[in-house]
């Protein structure tokens, strides 16, 4: 217990913060972050009034993202409550990430807008798993993988902002 709490303080002392620099993401990191990723979480509000927070695939096109999810809790309390959350990021270790969140208004897709957005979708998960060389799987949406009937939805965006923490190359 003593090493745990030795390698605890040590991460967390003074001179250790110093080292590193922090700051925020001017807008085209911000975007190009957003536009790099795949994979965001999505935090919202449930009928009881108790934070959630849940991981979601995306496409992004700068001014809103879009999602594809089975009809369930997440759809349901977003429609209820659709002021939401979506965090981005990039973690190459506890010392070199990068970050943005993203403060929108949920909103269900119907007929024409709802294919177009799950499209975005398939298309953004086949290009990023065949240069990944990931499994076959990963080229679908959990949606197709499930065998469920999906709901397309967009978050608008309304704000963005973006931090990031990179280590001292001394």
């Amino acid at each position: 217990m003593k090493a745990v709490r030795k390698e605890i303080h040590e991460f967390f002392s003074p001179g250790e913060y110093l080292r590193n620099m922090f700051g925020e993401l001017d807008p085209a990191a911000i975007e190009s972050l957003l536009h790099a990723g795949i994979v965001a979480r999505i935090a919202y509000v449930d009928r009881r009034g108790l934070p959630c927070i849940v991981p979601i695939t995306y496409a992004y096109d700068g001014r809103a993202f879009y999602g594809y999810s089975l009809l369930g809790g997440k759809i349901e309390h977003m429609a209820a409550q659709p002021n939401v959350c979506v965090e981005v990021d990039r973690v190459e270790n506890a010392a070199d990430w990068r970050s943005v969140v993203v403060r929108g208004t949920f909103r269900r897709l119907h007929a024409d807008a709802a294919v177009d957005a799950v499209a975005r979708i398939s298309d953004r998960m086949r290009t990023v798993a065949a240069l990944s060389g990931a499994p076959v799987a990963a080229w679908r949406t959990f949606v197709a993988r499930s065998g469920g009937a999906g709901i397309a939805y967009r978050i608008d965006v309304s704000e963005k902002r973006g931090r990031y923490s990179l280590p001292d190359t001394d």
